[in-house]
């Protein structure tokens, strides 16, 4: 009595205390990390596939066309404008530049008379319904490239823009009942990330006369509950018809970086009719963006990432062969000019370069074909250090009629990163960025050689 009975394990014989191994513990974390990255890849939809680019360019040797000639305008003012567009108003004949902002705000720019170095801005509309466009309660502040906020889905973000007539649009305003055209009003298409096609009216008036219309948010064929994840770019046809790029239909603007190393092929090429809704003309793209109709009218040239394709308007159907088989740069957006950026006459186009693609080493082309990296990569660096860790580029490139790179228009300094767009506009040469917090500009005068 008194006495507690103890237990005692006795082991089988020749049995030994086993610790874990370095090979086991190695098997243990190799699969923690694995269900981490697939936990992380999954939260943020991303499945990286392999993606054979083309092989790396050498980039054009040049001056530096642009270095030391970039001035910043509206610094933390004019955050991200990404598409630039000019237009001239009938009712006064002045000349005006609309742009989008990271903030959602759509900016109307003009020079004051005598004053062309001059410049001044007006928010006409916010492309977020649910916020003004003075935002009184600050829910938008600036916007920036990754969105810390978290707030562009609500504010909106604006990044193609056309000017067209409200009657090749608009379905219901009609050309029939304005054959002397004077009230067939210039509108301002827009392409938002978050919000579909859109149409503002008034673009001309004071900034309480304009005003903000849906034209479409899917395509005829979509589910009822898509929505349109990243519209991008427009460009119209002699028809009347409006050719749209909606760059991912994974991926939204904010994760833009995430698309290009996922690398699966979710773009597409629109058509809108104002009588037949959204069609979608070609599908399964990789990173279809920027959109320019070709000097003879034939097809419409797609940036799309270091490539330029051709949709044939006579086919209805993507060409075989590249316009351009491979760019020096991630391209952006594209236009159609009848002059080079210097004033000289010749008909070409003029791309944004986001950054390089270009000997001897991109990060892009270094994993395009390792989707066990990019899925690393995804997993565990934050998305605004990925997009830091891309050198920086400032350049403006422009291709000849025959897909020939003509010149590359540089700033070695990179003073304006992310060149997505340029549109010159009086004495200036004006580059936009959906990645600077303010407008950049360049003398047309100083890029004469």
């Amino acid at each position: 009595r008194g006495r507690t009975a103890t237990s005692i394990m006795v082991r089988p014989p020749g049995s030994k205390n086993r610790k874990p191994t370095f090979l086991s513990r190695l098997v243990i974390f190799v699969l923690a990390v694995a269900i981490i990255i697939q936990y992380r890849l999954s939260s943020l939809g991303v499945s990286p596939v392999s993606l054979v680019l083309p092989p790396l360019p050498s980039f054009p040797t040049n001056d530096g066309l642009l270095t030391g000639k970039v001035e910043k305008i509206g610094l933390n003012e004019l955050v991200g404008p990404e598409s630039l567009i000019t237009s001239t108003s009938p009712q006064n004949g002045k000349e005006y530049m609309f742009t989008g902002l990271g903030d959602g705000r759509i900016m109307r720019l003009s020079s004051e008379e005598g004053y062309p170095a001059s410049l001044t801005w007006t928010a006409l509309v916010r492309t977020g319904p649910d916020v003004s466009v003075d935002d009184a309660d600050g829910i938008c502040g600036k916007g920036g490239p990754s969105d810390t906020t978290d707030t562009e889905a609500m504010c909106g973000r604006p990044l193609g823009l056309k000017i067209v007539k409200r009657s090749s649009v608009d379905v219901n305003h009609s050309s029939d009942k304005h054959e002397d055209n004077e009230d067939d009003e210039d509108v301002l298409l827009v392409a938002d990330a978050y919000h579909g096609l859109l149409m503002v009216t008034g673009i001309y008036g004071t900034a309480d006369q304009a005003k903000l219309h849906t034209l479409a948010t899917r395509a005829n064929t979509d589910n009822q509950e898509y929505k349109f994840a990243l519209l991008n770019a427009f460009v119209q046809t002699p028809d009347g018809a409006i050719y749209v790029s909606e760059t991912s239909r994974h991926f939204q603007r904010r994760r833009i970086f995430h698309a290009a190393f996922d690398g699966r092929p979710t773009g597409r090429l629109l058509k809108y009719a104002k009588n037949k809704g959204v069609e979608v003309v070609a599908d399964e793209l990789y990173m279809p963006n920027g959109l320019a109709l070709s000097h003879d009218g034939k097809c419409i040239i797609i940036v799309a990432g270091v490539q330029m394709l051709r949709y044939s308007l006579e086919k209805s159907e993507m060409e075989t062969e590249p316009f351009v088989a491979v760019m020096p740069g991630t391209g952006d957006n594209i236009d159609a000019f009848d002059h080079l950026p210097s004033g000289e006459k010749r008909n070409c186009y003029w791309a944004g370069f986001g950054s390089k693609f270009a000997q001897p080493f991109t990060l892009l082309k270094a994993l395009s074909e390792k989707p066990l990296l990019k899925s690393v990569l995804c997993a565990f660096v934050p998305y605004k250090t990925i997009v830091n860790l891309i050198p920086k580029l400032s350049a403006l490139a422009v291709y000849g009629e025959d897909g020939q790179l003509i010149e590359v228009y540089q700033d070695i300094n990179a003073t304006a990163p992310w060149l997505s767009e340029a549109e010159p506009m009086g004495d200036y040469l004006y580059l936009g960025s959906w990645f600077n917090s303010f407008l950049a500009r360049v003398k047309i005068g100083d890029l004469k050689k």
